[in-house]
């Protein structure tokens, strides 16, 4: 599995299971933004996360729907991806363990 699958089943563990994709892409920004990633390595796998939603689906790890959500600054709603973790109590135990979500996870809580 490719480094931009693991971050996005890692986004999606972060947010419970399941994240419309503006903040699926926000939680990916914190995570490379947590590794000290360089900008063109962002870029590269901003680039990587298509192929990685495809691979995730096929395998049967997340769904993907486009779907209409609510927006505040708009009248009508808006279509967006809701991605959603087809078992995550499996990828809890999977990834439970890492020290990469534990550092996110703190500094999410506003510590250091």
């Amino acid at each position: 599995m490719n480094k931009a699958a693991v971050d996005l089943l890692k986004a999606l563990l972060l947010m419970y299971g399941s994240a419309w994709e503006s903040e699926l892409k926000d939680m990916l920004m914190t995570i490379w933004s947590v590794r000290g990633l360089e900008l063109e390595e962002v870029g590269r796998m901003q680039e990587a996360v298509e192929e990685a939603e495809k691979m995730l689906q096929e395998a049967g790890l997340i769904n993907v729907e486009e779907r209409k959500r609510g927006d505040l600054g708009k009248r009508e709603p808006i279509k967006e991806k809701l991605y959603e973790l087809q078992n995550l109590f499996q990828v809890m135990k999977l990834l439970g363990g890492d020290p990469e979500l534990d550092k996110i996870r703190l500094q999410l809580q506003g510590q250091p």
